[in-house]
């Protein structure tokens, strides 16, 4: 498979989005995992949300970093959102059940306005 993936962050208030689109799997988790990994230490953002718009393919060791993510992000009393997922991404993270304890959104506005009302 031809794994293309773009990553970029944007800092909106607290909250970090991470934007992703094309594919990303275990050859490009690397990617992911340096653009993320030194945002969750900064100690100015309490949030992050996983921008699922134009990704079109995720794996079984993207869906690990999710979670371990989650985890992490928990430990310090910050969240993880993700929104925008096609049906095949929801499809994946609703039989893992990895829905059941991350939100999802449709929108990113949806998101930060969920945010302000907790």
């Amino acid at each position: 498979m031809s794994t293309v993936a773009q990553i970029s962050q944007e800092l909106k208030g607290t909250t970090y989005v991470i934007h992703m689109t094309g594919e990303i799997d275990v050859s490009n988790l690397p990617e992911l995992e340096g653009a993320v990994n030194p945002l969750v230490s900064d100690t100015s953002a309490n949030s992050f949300i996983l921008d699922c718009n134009g990704l079109e393919f995720i794996d079984s060791k993207v869906v690990g970093y999710m979670a371990y993510l989650y985890s992490t992000l928990s430990r310090s009393q910050k969240k993880l959102m993700i929104v925008g997922a096609n049906s095949t991404i929801s499809d994946i993270l609703t039989l893992v059940g990895l829905n059941s304890i991350i939100p999802i959104f449709p929108t990113t506005e949806e998101a930060l306005k969920s945010l302000n009302q907790t």
